[in-house]
């Protein structure tokens, strides 16, 4: 029985007594070696593997350790008696049972992850990595590492967020931004997902009724049906979210939350203006709804100065405004950031808790300094310029060449074009071709949340040079067969 309970993988990396231990374990588990049944001497065991007595004995050893096996003194070895292995026919019967069988993903998260990998993008309106101040970044992260008092910024933080980023940032958001708050209403998040995650989890119930524009962010809408919230389409037009529309909506429907990008309207970029922005307001305050206000790119407006965001009115504590430093950086960087009152931002810390203890205290430091020394904003300042730049190259070739195709409005600020195409193109075969050719282009589907089947979609310009959107849009140019 035992000279062929063990077959020993010499080529193998894992090491030789770990091999019989896992396989002197698995033969436990399936009823081969019962509980009390006695293992031959260590010496015997070695002769009939073919193995130095050491290796055996150090296997025997990890599984005494292991409470898989016991030594009974002066009587020897043992599998442990108090191990009870169900019966093999109950163990099959019940492999069909509800608690084996795989999860089934809802619909809502089947979503698919597609990463950028083309040469060329024209994506959904992301930063140049290329003019990230890395090596600011860098430096500020050695010195929040090695300097100070170390035993504090390895140590356990605030689940609100260092405290220095968030009285940097409040700072900031007061001068840029017209807002009127402390560092006690920030909370630092991995960005405006976990922001937007932790807000539902506060203050959505399942079965309410969420507001959404009908083009929106995808990632958005997902959220709020996996929590059972229902969603109400707002229609939008080329001053963004219809407020008229919205106010019709209020009457019939007790609307809770409204999700609204109003800067730059996610996905078409249009500005809502400033009489529309006065009526939502007004729309919160009678109908009694929390706003939420994503405002993913509020530092590349390109046309005389932005708007200021709704959170920067007098509106008691129904907007929660919440950004992130993607765009000024890089993605690839999780922090953002949530402004409520103070007592929301507290419930809401103490949910975060609850899946994440804290945020990366390092990183937070030293975009804190950089904050503070005004690297941030003087990159912020530099890149838009260069963005802007980008945005008219982009706008005149897609003019020049496409217009026969292609009807858009050049975006008074952000990263991206919404464009329009013509009925005859199938957007879905041109983002494969165009896949096919080393160019990333979206095929739009994942804005549409009426269910219309626009023929539209968004093209970032701002992480490629004049060099790479020139080949880009020749490459869409060759596809499309003009």
């Amino acid at each position: 029985m035992f000279q062929n309970l063990i077959q020993v993988d010499r080529e193998s990396d894992k090491p030789i007594f770990r091999q019989l231990a896992d396989q002197l374990i698995e033969q436990i588990r399936e009823g081969v070696l019962p509980a009390e049944t006695k293992l031959p001497g260590t010496r015997k065991l070695a002769d009939l593997w073919g193995l130095h007595r050491k290796t055996v004995i150090a296997a025997i050893d990890e599984l005494v350790l292991g409470g898989w096996l016991e030594t009974l003194p002066g009587r020897g070895t043992y599998v442990a008696a108090k191990i009870e292995i169900l019966p093999a026919d109950f163990q099959k019967e019940k492999t069909v049972g509800n608690w084996a069988t795989l999860p089934k993903v809802p619909d809502t998260l089947s979503r698919k992850l597609r990463l950028t990998t083309e040469k060329f993008r024209l994506d959904d309106g992301l930063p140049d990595p290329r003019l990230a101040p890395s090596a600011e970044l860098l430096r500020a992260y050695k010195t929040a590492m090695n300097q100070g008092n170390i035993f504090l910024k390895y140590a356990y933080g605030e689940t609100l967020g260092n405290s220095f980023l968030r009285e940097v940032l409040a700072e900031y958001l007061n001068s840029s931004r017209g807002m009127k708050i402390s560092k006690d209403q920030i909370l630092i998040t991995r960005g405006v997902t976990q922001a937007l995650y932790l807000f539902i989890q506060g203050f959505v119930k399942q079965g309410q009724k969420v507001a959404v524009p009908e083009l929106n962010w995808e990632s958005a809408n997902v959220n709020f049906i996996h929590h059972g919230a229902q969603l109400i389409k707002v229609k939008i037009d080329e001053e963004g979210l219809d407020t008229d529309h919205l106010e019709e909506l209020c009457k019939v429907n007790d609307i809770s939350v409204l999700y609204i990008t109003p800067h730059h309207q996610y996905p078409t970029t249009v500005i809502m203006p400033a009489y529309r922005r006065v009526k939502l307001i007004q729309l919160a305050r009678q109908y009694g709804f929390y706003v939420f206000e994503d405002d993913y790119d509020y530092d590349f407006h390109y046309s005389s100065h932005p708007l200021m965001p709704l959170a920067s009115a007098e509106h008691g504590d129904y907007v929660f405004y919440t950004g992130s430093f993607t765009k000024a950086i890089s993605p690839v960087f999780r922090v953002g950031y949530l402004v409520a009152h103070n007592d929301q931002v507290d419930l809401l810390a103490r949910i975060r808790r609850l899946v994440d203890r804290q945020g990366d205290t390092i990183l937070e430091l030293a975009i804190s300094e950089l904050m503070q020394l005004g690297l941030i904003q003087r990159s912020l300042k530099k890149n838009k310029r260069i963005y802007e730049q980008r945005r008219d190259y982009f706008s005149s070739l897609l003019e020049s060449e496409l217009s026969s195709v292609l009807s858009f409005k050049k975006p008074e600020g952000g990263m991206s074009v919404w464009g329009l195409f013509d009925e005859k193109i199938d957007i879905p075969e041109l983002s494969q071709k165009a896949h096919l050719n080393d160019l990333y282009f979206q095929d739009g589907a994942q804005f549409d949340a009426s269910g219309q089947k626009i023929n539209a979609t968004r093209m970032g310009f701002a992480s490629s040079n004049e060099s790479e959107i020139e080949q880009s849009v020749e490459i869409l140019k060759r596809l499309i067969r003009i």
